[in-house]
């Protein structure tokens, strides 16, 4: 045997994972033996605003919206809270293919603005059937008016495509928020009150992707605090990135082939399509011939090459209960970093076995000790981060510089621009033969050349630092399933059965799919 785990052990451990996994069985004949249970769906989507409602945010609708009418049917009820609701004002924001900005919007924006959204346009949403806006107290009502009509065996299927915020908490990192309209925000533990209320027996099953989404994987417990006890109901959920770190997605591109996002590839494994009616890649992990939420949340892992970091349910409830092997001597013979791969993959579950395999290969990982590999890892990118966030701070120091001197000197030859909203500055855009002059006045300056220069610098700058981020997000995905497999075998042993029957009643929710209720 391998050090530091003994036969006993792994035999103890194996037969509590064997007899809680009979446990999933009758857990799931009950969920399904009420044949009258029904999902309802509820999405909260859209910005805080047009400039922070990108196209993005309508598209993931309309993609749900074909998934949801293909797999539940067309008399699963849809309520939608999207954006400023069913108001006919401009609300989206998108920038149209194949459209440039002329030069002088151009130049006066990098050097007397931002040319951050210069491309952007804005139209009304799209979207069909919208109840309400998005706000705390439109999705509350809705608790209150339908949620209270849901009945024991019911499921509610919550989709967030919004954008995020962190927890304003400082003794809750956990408590993060989604903003609505009018930069208005839901705090996780205030959605965790009203799921409290919902009926005896409703099942919730909730899909996020805003940044920050991964403070709401502690809905789990009451009031979304990990310091509280477990919620007495079958819940589950799956969330873009961990409760600290901003999320990919959200972008007024309009091609639908560029988005790589959580749901995208979420939905497509459930769907059996994507985006662009192609068929997903192969996501049956565990062959039973149907696709599970679990399975679904396997695949966004492996096809996604994005800067999320996806978190499940089951996952933030092992690292409040369980934990990894330490040098205290009650831990020695726990799993841990340090516990040798194949041992790992003998511990995972197949959906969890494909996933660690298939980031294997993806990060060229072999080897026995591919726990500590992934840990260094992930320092050594986290490294590699900062040092090109030292870089774009030393290279901002020097594009301000270069800025300042074009821009004084055009200030000194059209004082209007002094305010860039001046009738005289006005006419440098509105006016062709000022807009000649003006553009010709940039580009014949001294410092043009080197402004230009920078400006490219600052873009490779830019996207080296995204790189970093999508490899290092890959690191961590690794290092977040081995833990997690870890945190699993080590439970029984650490816990309580009550506690580790909670944790098989969460994953027994996590392996339903859009099958269940169609059996």
């Amino acid at each position: 045997m391998t050090r530091g785990y003994s036969t006993t052990n792994l035999i103890y451990l194996n037969g509590m994972i064997r007899r809680y996994s009979l446990c999933t069985v009758f857990l799931a004949l009950a969920a399904i033996g009420n044949l009258s249970a029904r999902d309802h769906v509820l999405t909260i989507g859209g910005g805080y605003s047009p400039s922070g409602n990108q196209v993005s945010l309508e598209r993931n609708v309309i993609f749900f919206e074909k998934l949801r009418a293909e797999k539940l049917g067309g008399d699963i009820r849809h309520d939608l809270y999207f954006a400023d609701g069913n108001s006919p004002l401009p609300d989206l924001q998108f920038e149209p293919e194949g459209w440039e900005v002329p030069r002088a919007n151009l130049y006066m924006a990098g050097l007397f603005g931002s040319e951050r959204g210069i491309t952007n346009q804005y139209r009304n949403n799209e979207l069909k059937n919208t109840r309400d806006l998005s706000s705390p107290d439109a999705v509350e009502r809705w608790f209150e008016e339908e949620g209270s009509k849901l009945e024991s065996g019911d499921r509610l299927i919550l989709y967030v495509t919004s954008h995020g915020g962190r927890s304003g908490n400082k003794d809750n990192k956990f408590n993060t928020k989604i903003w609505m309209w009018n930069r208005r925000t839901l705090e996780a533990s205030r959605l965790a009150g009203w799921i409290a209320k919902l009926p005896e027996g409703v099942r919730v099953m909730t899909v996020m992707v805003q940044c920050y989404a991964g403070g709401f994987s502690h809905l789990i417990f009451d009031e979304n605090n990990e310091k509280k006890d477990s919620v007495d109901r079958r819940l589950c959920g799956f969330f873009a990135t961990v409760c600290d770190r901003e999320a990919a997605g959200c972008t007024p591109d309009v091609n639908e082939a560029n988005y790589d996002e959580f749901s995208s590839h979420f939905w497509a494994a459930l769907r059996g399509k994507t985006r662009m009616e192609e068929q997903a890649g192969h996501c049956d992990y565990d062959g039973d011939g149907r696709i599970s939420f679990e399975e679904a949340h396997a695949y966004a892992i492996l096809a996604s090459r994005n800067i999320d970091i996806p978190v499940k349910t089951s996952g933030a409830f092992l690292r409040v209960h369980s934990r990894l092997r330490s040098e205290k001597e009650e831990d020695k013979e726990l799993l841990g970093l340090e516990t040798p791969y194949s041992v790992i993959l003998e511990r995972a579950g197949k959906v969890d076995r494909a996933v660690l395999e298939g980031l294997s290969r993806r990060l060229n990982l072999k080897g026995e000790n591919r726990g500590t590999k992934a840990r260094d890892g992930v320092s050594a990118l986290a490294k590699k981060i900062r040092k090109v966030e030292e870089e774009k701070k030393a290279h901002k120091k020097k594009f301000d510089s270069a800025r300042g001197v074009i821009s004084r000197d055009l200030r000194n030859r059209w004082p209007a621009l002094e305010n860039r909203h001046s009738p005289g500055a006005v006419r440098l855009l509105s006016k062709e033969k000022r807009q000649s002059q003006f553009v010709s006045a940039v580009e014949e300056h001294p410092s043009f050349e080197e402004w230009s220069k920078l400006r490219a610098e600052r873009s490779e700058l830019g996207d080296r630092d995204l790189q970093l981020s999508k490899e290092y997000a890959s690191w961590r995905r690794f290092l977040r399933v081995f833990e997690n497999v870890a945190y699993a075998a080590n439970l029984p042993v650490i816990c309580e059965e009550a506690v580790t029957g909670t944790y098989f009643r969460i994953i027994t929710a996590e392996q339903e799919g859009f099958f269940d209720n169609k059996e």
